[in-house]
């Protein structure tokens, strides 16, 4: 008999837990560890944060769907872990022993980091969680009564990219049905070094289309950017020329911020001797198990990348939910085997796929693999995208709290479009 734990925040422990269930002897149990007891899309979230949607559409709530798979559910804060000893702390006190350990985020926002931007919240706001966009909607809305000058930004570090420029399209369309664009000088700061970078050095002709797009709705940009510090009043921006060297810096009055700060690992990993590497992150072997720690999976953002393009700015190639499903895949495959004392045999196929929706049109990504060099790199354009992310957004929500992961079809269609999600490899 094997006890799995799994510490994730909400959507990811919920996918992985059912997805393990199906695949584990009976008399094998997990247990979920959350801080909340709703799980959020967060892909959903600028549009909460803009108030085009309510939160509802946008969140699952865990236990139910636990409960009805035999599957526990603690809620609270890991304080501490202790892979020797096999056993996690929460910070009330109460502890968890494990056989194996799955670790699908770990990460934190790190608002810390940018000076001045804890005192300037008001004006600040971010996309970061749902207690966070639902105050963003309720500024927003003040906003909209005393409009000015808004200052959309990416910190570097931040691998946010679908959410900030969804979000900056959004915004331009909504101040321009309440005929308010005219009094809003929009602005986009990002550490990529160009636009439609996202950390992968781009997908198919991206940069042309996110700069034709910007000029177009007349959004100013700057990139290789990073936020020196934040008042009430402004953002204090430092821009870099293609060498890292600083060329010099800007003050952007703000009326509005939206900021998606850098991520660090929460403290009960980084606590840890020797479980993540020098940039924050933890390194696996190709099955996501912890190269120091055999008990321990991680999937999500936390893993260290294989590969890291060097940029004037830190720009991490990003986690889109097709990749962070095929690493949960992996991570159960790998897992289900051991438990049925076997060797591990799969991988992520590493494929990126993932929709940004302009109001009214949209446009579909496609890399095979995430990472250049690649053998699929193309990009889609039109309304229909607009229809199909809304559409798969209802589904992703319908299917999880149905307790579904990935129905046939699905893994069909995917099949169809050479794009698996795990690959198998001999033991």
């Amino acid at each position: 008999m094997a006890h799995i734990l799994i510490i994730g925040h909400g959507i990811n422990g919920l996918t992985t837990a059912l997805q393990l269930k199906k695949l584990i002897a009976e008399e094998d149990w997990i247990t979920v560890v959350s801080p909340e007891r709703y799980g959020v899309v967060k892909s959903g979230l600028p549009y909460v944060g803009l108030g085009l949607r309510p939160l509802d559409e946008a969140n699952v709530k865990l236990q139910p769907i636990l409960e009805r798979f035999g599957i526990h559910h603690t809620v609270g804060n890991v304080a501490s872990l202790h892979p020797e000893r096999q056993i996690i702390k929460l910070e009330n006190g109460k502890r968890l022993p494990f056989d194996y350990l799955i670790i699908t985020d770990g990460m934190e926002p790190a608002f810390d980091h940018i000076p001045g931007l804890s005192q300037s919240r008001n004006m600040v706001h971010s996309l970061v969680g749902a207690d966070e966009a639902m105050r963003a909607e309720l500024a927003f809305q003040d906003f909209l009564n005393a409009p000015g000058p808004m200052t959309v930004a990416l910190a570097p570090g931040s691998s946010d990219y679908q959410n900030a420029y969804q979000y900056v399209f959004n915004v331009d369309r909504l101040l321009r049905r309440y005929r308010l664009r005219t009094e809003v000088p929009i602005r986009f700061v990002t550490p990529e070094p160009f636009l439609g970078h996202f950390g992968v050095g781009g997908i198919g002709n991206s940069n042309r289309l996110f700069e034709g797009a910007f000029r177009a709705r007349h959004i100013q940009w700057v990139c290789n950017a990073a936020i020196d510090r934040i008042d009430d009043r402004s953002f204090h921006i430092l821009y870099f020329n293609d060498d890292g060297l600083q060329k010099g810096r800007q003050l952007l009055e703000t009326r509005y911020g939206m900021l998606w700060p850098s991520k660090r690992v929460e403290p009960f990993i980084s606590g840890v001797d020797d479980l993540i590497n020098s940039k924050g992150l933890l390194p696996t072997n190709r099955f996501l198990q912890s190269q120091r720690y055999e008990t321990i999976f991680a999937t999500g953002e936390i893993v260290a990348p294989q590969k890291l393009e060097t940029t004037p700015m830190e720009a991490p190639p990003p986690c889109f939910d097709f990749l962070r499903e095929s690493m949960t895949s992996t991570v159960v495959g790998n897992l289900a085997e051991i438990l049925r004392e076997r060797y591990p045999l799969y991988e992520p196929t590493g494929n990126g796929f993932f929709m940004i929706d302009y109001g009214a049109r949209g446009a579909a990504f496609l890399a095979v693999p995430q990472c250049p060099p690649r053998n699929i790199d193309r990009i889609i354009e039109g309304r229909f995208v607009h229809v199909a992310k809304r559409a798969m957004e209802r589904y992703h929500i319908r299917k999880l709290r149905a307790g579904i992961t990935e129905p046939i079809f699905e893994r069909l269609l995917f099949r169809i479009m050479k794009m698996p999600r795990i690959k198998q490899k001999a033991a």
